[in-house]
């Protein structure tokens, strides 16, 4: 267990990614460099699975995927129709979501 100054600010922020988690089913977390975006994320991934493995009903294991939006096309990220072919190809989040929600492993 690393030790860990309770700061009221960040907790705060901990608890708004959490409540927002709730209501969606995906978000971006943007701000400025050092802004505590890895941090906050890593933390109530750490926590929820932390209240999974105490057996607090409620909270899962959290798994994460990280990309940059700005590092691919529209296309790339969403997917898109190949109006040659009349083809649907799947874009990066689509994967993402496809492969999370095949996952059936306890972990």
């Amino acid at each position: 267990m690393t030790c860990l100054y309770h700061h009221a600010p960040w907790m705060l922020q901990v608890i708004q990614l959490y409540e927002t988690t709730l209501v969606r089913h995906g978000l971006m977390l943007v701000g400025p460099t050092m802004a505590g975006k890895t941090c906050c994320y890593r933390a109530l991934a750490k926590a929820m699975g932390a209240l999974q493995m105490a057996g607090q009903p409620g909270y899962e294991k959290v798994r994460t995927a990280v990309l940059n939006p700005k590092a691919i096309t529209m296309g790339q990220l969403y997917g898109e129709f190949d109006a040659n072919t009349h083809e649907w190809t799947d874009g990066v989040l689509a994967c993402y979501m496809r492969d999370f929600a095949q996952d059936t492993t306890p972990d």
